[in-house]
């Protein structure tokens, strides 16, 4: 294999610097990883035959990637380009290498798991890295491993890791303003001198074909039922709240209220045979109170499994649990979604009768089963994506391969249910499968088993099944070539989705489609955020830089100066010293990482734990006779430091009047 012109041109420009690789889905970001590795093993090696210096062919690559599923694919891609050496992968269910290896692939929290365990080898430090790739690199923000890793090597000064982080595209944000704000911070996590992306012209000379241009939207809009909340006044972190506001107030949607109604009619019969059988010994107790939707569905389920089989009591449980699961759809959704919720209660008998329900049960379930005859633009979205699908399957022929992205795994399993059971589907031989996170769940009851996701794309490869129905879990990375036509059946919420799941589709005249917009965040409003980080990396300038790296630093004082309480609090600190320091990093957007847990000779633990921000880094060593007692004390030494380190900096004048 050969790299294309502009991929050899990407690779010769990293150089030895940090640098950030901006390429579109499809254009081979992972072969120019592999080509820099490849050239930085290669270097080693002669290195090693010239000097004769055995410490160097010591020196390895890491290769990060932000999800387990991806190890072994990005595993297999590496080790056909670096030939001899010797490629390792590791995530939570791998077993730890135990042969010297040339390139380890990893997911992020393995890693830090393995620097933190794994002290009597030197395989897992730094020191045995010559260069760390950040697969995904978007990924570095907030308190993500990546950024728990990014700072570890900014911290590391006995040799040099170079860094290379690669995206088709650099951010989350939208606003312009963010936008910058956001790729400034992240060239400062990663320590970058230079940002790389070949521009569209050395794509399309090399026979690369962009998508983006080609993409088309739904003609009619599918209308949203009237009286959801406004899209500028949705916090999801106040989601509970707020559905639980406008139930008190009486502002809920007809739909949600009808479903609403159905659970707490469920709930009623629970507490009335409760009362009489009284077998249980532990009462019903509605979770509908808890912030976390999903415990309502998991409580159900509990109690179902608790009840004695083929009883009442299982039976209205297992029933409940179902309806849980509607009205967790219709939380999500901000009461948007109707016709998937109905869906989901058509495929799951959500509206069967056992004869033996009170009236008020009855009344309502009635009232919310007879919104499945009735008509609507809802109803008329999920039979266009049908049809869209049938449409497309005539045209490509046996070569026919979709894929449709939602944002929910409920979604996920409800579509590719309706699919598979509508009739103009199964007349033009369409099969859909649905992929989600491995070991994850639809339900309680419907769990993801362990490979099944893999096993859905290789039937998809293979043309057992040639509809996938997706999470964001195979947007980023997973490799299915064989796809030409991508429809997002919900909107798009950033541009690192646009570039995602359009990129998925590699064939030429592939079919792209958007269903759904954001109003605030329509098509073309996100086509031009790509275009200003284009705009960014051609302008980007580390020495012109210094006025956003001074605003952080700036804003981080600040936000350390406003949760200096929490280093006040002497008393806790000492008591609660893990706790503590954990709630200061949380104010102050900063990580703490356990670098090293060493038991010594003498029976004794010494526990090395570092706090690092944009402002500041501060290690502690604590020491005990558990791990347990070890971690506390090297908490408890940090958050000393930092309050002497405040205070001898005049932080406080004002309290302390220096």
């Amino acid at each position: 294999m050969e790299l294309r012109p502009y991929q050899t041109k990407v690779v010769n420009a990293i150089g030895d610097q940090n640098v950030i690789v901006k390429m579109p889905t499809g254009s081979g970001k992972t072969f120019v990883a592999a080509e820099f590795v490849l050239r930085g093993l290669n270097k080693l090696r002669k290195r090693e035959e010239s000097s004769q210096e055995a410490t160097l062919c010591e020196r390895a690559a890491l290769f990060l990637v932000p999800t387990c599923d991806l190890v072994t694919q990005q595993k297999i891609a590496l080790k056909k380009w670096v030939g001899d050496y010797n490629v390792a992968e590791y995530h939570g269910r791998k077993a730890i290498p135990t042969a010297k290896f040339d390139v380890l692939v990893s997911t992020p929290q393995a890693f830090l798991t393995l620097q933190r365990t794994e002290t009597k080898t030197k395989w897992f430090s730094w020191s045995n890295f010559f260069a760390c790739v950040f697969d995904e690199v978007h990924h570095v923000l907030k308190d993500h491993p990546y950024r728990i890793i990014a700072h570890g090597i900014k911290a590391w000064t006995f040799n040099k890791v170079q860094v290379v982080g690669l995206s088709a595209s650099l951010t989350y944000a939208v606003e312009h303003k963010a936008v910058e704000q956001a790729l400034a911070n992240l060239c400062h996590d990663l320590s970058v001198k230079k940002m790389i992306s070949p521009t569209e012209e050395e794509l399309k000379r090399s026979g690369y074909i962009p998508q983006d241009d080609s993409i088309e939207t739904m003609k009619k809009p599918w209308d949203i039922p009237e009286g959801v909340i406004p899209e500028n006044e949705r916090f999801p972190h106040m989601m509970h709240e707020q559905f639980m506001n406008r139930d008190r107030n009486k502002t809920t949607t007809p739909f949600a209220s009808k479903v609403l109604l159905v659970v707490r009619n469920i709930e009623s019969e629970i507490g009335e045979y409760d009362d009489k059988i009284n077998r249980d010994n532990e009462p019903f107790k509605s979770p509908l109170g808890q912030i976390k939707l999903a415990t309502w569905e998991d409580y159900a389920y509990r109690k179902k499994c608790r009840s004695r089989s083929g009883s009442v009591m299982q039976a209205l449980y297992g029933f409940l649990e179902i309806w849980y699961v509607a009205l967790r759809m219709v939380v999500q959704s901000w009461e948007e979604e109707e016709q998937l919720v109905l869906q989901w209660l058509i495929i799951n008998e959500g509206f069967h009768s056992e004869g033996w329900y009170g009236p008020q049960l009855e009344c309502s379930l009635n009232c919310v089963g007879r919104l499945c005859k009735s008509s609507s633009t809802q109803s008329e979205k999920l039979e266009s994506l049908a049809t869209n699908l049938v449409e497309k399957r005539k045209i490509k022929g046996t070569s026919f391969r979709g894929i449709v992205f939602v944002q929910q795994r409920i979604s996920a399993y409800v579509l590719s249910r309706y699919l598979n059971d509508h009739l103009l589907c199964i007349d033009h031989g369409l099969h859909a499968g649905y992929v989600a996170a491995r070991n994850s769940r639809i339900t309680p009851s419907i769990k993801v088993r362990p490979g099944e996701a893999t096993k859905c794309i290789d039937d998809f490869r293979d043309g057992s099944i040639n509809i996938i129905i997706a999470t964001s879990v195979i947007e980023e990375g997973f490799d299915v070539p064989e796809a030409n036509v991508v429809i997002s059946y919900d909107y798009l919420k950033d541009t690192v989705e646009l570039s995602q799941r359009f990129g998925r589709a590699r064939q030429k005249m592939s079919s792209l489609t958007l269903m759904s917009e954001r109003k605030d965040r329509p098509l073309t409003a996100l086509k031009d955020v790509k275009l200003r980080q284009e705009s960014i990396i051609k302008e980007f300038d580390p020495q012109n830089d210094k006025k956003f790296i001074q605003a952080r630093h700036q804003s981080q004082i600040d936000r350390e100066r406003a949760a200096f309480f929490v280093l006040e609090d002497t008393t806790r600190c000492e008591r609660r010293s893990l706790e503590m320091l954990n709630m200061y990093a949380a104010k102050t957007k900063a990580t703490t990482t356990i670098e090293s847990m060493e038991l010594g000779p003498d029976k004794i633990f010494r526990c090395k734990t570092m706090y690092s921000s944009l402002h500041r880094t501060v290690d502690g060593i604590g020491k005990g006779t558990t791990k347990k007692q070890a971690q506390h004390q090297s908490a408890w030494i940090i958050l000393r430091k930092l309050h002497e380190i405040d205070v001898a900096n005049d932080m406080m004048k004002d309290k302390y009047n220096f």
